[in-house]
């Protein structure tokens, strides 16, 4: 038996959807590691450099909602295949930026691609699999998501110490051509489903509302919450997503099908893979952050302590898929949490004294539990909703796993900074020549006044900064575990194993009908 036979959807054709997606993710994550270098050879500040990071974030955040509306409007093959040119094209231009300005104001134009790859593909995917084969398919799909994030810093750290940091870019460009091709030949075509108005006033207040949402929480951790900026941006966001909302819920034809979160199962899944993604993305910032500042790590050495817990959620994303396939979402969910659960409250220990192997095996087993979950809980709400509907429920699912990870990011780098500096502070106020006295009787210079040599004095700060950086860390993974906990409550909401609905057959179902 085939590939095809077996699953729905040829080898060569998954091949293509899951080299695109992963494409698209990895970019996301490879420029983290250049920044340094980045701003040596443009000759600019980091506040600008930053850009770079952010425009992908707010471009991809703002444009992922339109997604469902495209690809009912011209098909999914139609738009995948375009995004993919504009990915490429956009990588080949950042490739070839001559200052930081222009690679902004290209990394737009890849962000454009990208926005549309991750909800198309799972579009397509769920739509030419066979229904009791999804989960496998989905898993295999699942790997681009959550292997290229914890691949990316590895990759980039070897490009940037040993080769040009240009090549970051320009290694989508052969592999987006090959991609290309390979969409075209292999991706069956897609129907189009039908004509529709766009909705040009719920696009506005959708651009306005998640560029001021997003921006505020990527700004919020420098910035400051309680800035007049940030306090701005968030109200703004608040009046356009709420607007926005209305406009959806009150026309015929809205770009984003809110009315989707009717259905049980799917607003349940929604929940929990966002609130999960809230844990994995503000883990994916604050680890590599110890490792490097707190430990000394190199980014090459940080992205070899990663790639055990990437290979390992790799290689349990289909094994997850084939155990909903068989047992649904519920059993295969608590087994993945409570790796999560157990790894995260693990990780609240994380101290100096660590080894490498330690925090490799402990980061590893929570990702274990990402790989067992991740899959399952996306899987069980897109088989609830109708097939008609495909398309804008992944619009869906992708706009809040955007705007988790920003979040996850925003919240833990927060917590982890607040509480850094108030442990500093802490430290400071118990301070006096008593305390340093003490402190002298045991070191180099003992003196009656305490510490009067500079350097111990030096010394002494540094300690202190450490160890309130080292508590700074572990008040952000309690919230990280936390977060876990709301997630799998969230989880026990989809209920028991459901028969999916055959959406290679089943085309006429109408939003009123289904909703």
């Amino acid at each position: 038996m085939t590939f095809e036979e077996n699953f729905g959807i040829s080898g060569l054709a998954m091949i293509s959807v899951i080299s695109g997606v992963f494409m698209a993710i990895l970019d996301s994550s490879v420029v983290n590691v250049a920044i340094p270098k980045m701003m040596s050879v443009y000759a600019t500040d980091q506040s600008t450099i930053e850009w770079v990071i952010t425009v992908y974030i707010l471009t991809e955040g703002m444009f992922t909602p339109v997604s469902g509306y495209l690809a009912d409007r011209f098909g999914d093959k139609r738009v995948y295949v375009y995004a993919l040119i504009v990915f490429v094209v956009g990588s080949c231009l950042c490739g070839a930026a001559w200052n930081a300005s222009v690679l902004i104001a290209f990394r737009v134009i890849q962000a454009l691609g990208g926005a549309l790859l991750l909800p198309v593909s799972m579009s397509i995917l769920f739509s030419l699999s066979k229904p009791e084969k999804r989960g496998m398919v989905m898993g295999l799909w699942g790997i681009a998501i959550m292997f290229a994030p914890a691949f990316g810093p590895t990759i980039s750290g070897y490009i940037v110490q040993n080769l040009n940091f240009r090549l970051i870019f320009y290694l989508n460009v052969p592999v987006g051509v090959i991609n290309i091709f390979m969409a075209k030949a292999y991706i069956p075509e897609m129907k189009a489903k039908g004509e529709g108005k766009f909705d040009f006033p719920g696009f506005v207040t959708c651009i306005i509302g998640f560029f001021c949402l997003l921006y505020a929480l990527s700004d919020a951790p420098t910035s400051g919450w309680s800035s007049l900026k940030i306090i701005s941006l968030f109200i703004t966001a608040a009046i356009s997503l709420s607007l926005f909302v209305v406009l959806e819920l009150t026309t015929d034809k809205p770009m984003v099908e809110l009315r989707l979160f009717k259905i049980p199962t799917f607003l349940a899944s929604t929940i929990a893979v966002s609130v999960m993604t809230i844990a994995m993305m503000g883990a994916f910032f604050v680890i590599p952050l110890f490792l490097q500042n707190g430990l000394g790590y190199s980014p090459l050495q940080t992205g070899l302590l990663t790639m055990p817990g990437a290979l390992v959620t790799a290689a349990l994303m289909p094994v997850s898929g084939a155990l909903f396939d068989k047992f649904g979402a519920r059993s295969v969910v608590i087994i993945g949490f409570a790796f999560m659960l157990v790894g995260s409250l693990l990780l609240v220990n994380l101290n100096f004294c660590w080894t490498f192997t330690a925090i490799m095996l402990v980061y590893a087993l929570r990702q274990a539990g990402m790989g067992l979950t991740m899959m399952p809980l996306t899987t069980a709400g897109m088989n609830a909703v109708p097939p008609s509907l495909v398309n804008p429920a992944s619009a869906l699912q992708s706009t809040f796993r955007n705007v988790a990870g920003s979040m996850g990011t925003a919240l833990l780098g927060t917590v982890m900074q607040t509480h850094s500096n108030l442990s500093f502070a802490a430290y400071m106020q118990h301070i006096n020549v008593q305390s340093l006295q003490k402190i002298s009787a045991y070191g180099l210079h003992p003196s009656v006044y305490g510490i009067t040599n500079q350097a111990d004095l030096l010394q002494l700060m540094s300690v202190l900064k450490q160890m309130a950086f080292q508590n700074g860390i572990r008040e952000a993974f309690i919230i990280a575990a936390i977060v876990t906990v709301i997630a799998f409550s969230a989880a026990l909401f989809i209920g028991k194993k459901q028969q999916p609905v055959d959406t290679r057959q089943n085309e006429t179902i109408t939003v009123a009908s289904a909703l």
